[in-house]
């Protein structure tokens, strides 16, 4: 999978699963009589936000779990094995990147517009964009 493909789908998932969650508060609090105002705008910063961290994160997870030379070194017999260092450089470089997503979503955040979305919608959103991951992102190749 490309990586244009590979980032599309994590920030695909992510809002799937922020407008699931934006469903499933609405819903409870619509249900018991509360008041959905709070739950029923979105902002298009939010959107780019969750997005963007949503594909740092997975990214910075991906690194972090990544261990190059494992395959060679269980293949000797004598391997001993190495205790996994972290490496604090890339962390620091992580977490500058979540402070700039973050401070640039929140001063966009008053130029961007604001969205009205009914938990219904949401629920209709985040099942479209679970339904729509097999056809787009989940086909299998053809040989």
């Amino acid at each position: 999978m490309n990586k244009a493909k590979y980032y599309t789908l994590i920030a695909w998932i992510a809002l799937s699963m922020f407008f699931l969650t934006q469903a499933m508060i609405g819903g409870f609090i619509a249900f018991t009589g509360g008041d959905i105002t709070p739950f029923e705008k979105v902002n298009l910063s939010t959107l780019i936000i969750i997005a963007a961290g949503a594909i740092l994160l997975v990214e910075a997870l991906m690194n972090f779990m990544d261990r190059s030379g494992e395959d060679e070194e269980t293949q000797q017999p004598d391997h001993v094995p190495v205790k996994p260092q972290l490496n604090f450089k890339s962390i620091l470089m992580y977490i500058v990147l979540v402070v700039v997503i973050l401070v640039s979503g929140l001063a966009l955040r008053s130029i961007l517009p604001v969205f009205r979305i009914s938990p219904w919608v949401n629920l209709i959103l985040a099942a479209v964009g679970f339904i729509g991951l097999k056809p787009i992102f989940l086909r299998k190749k053809r040989s």
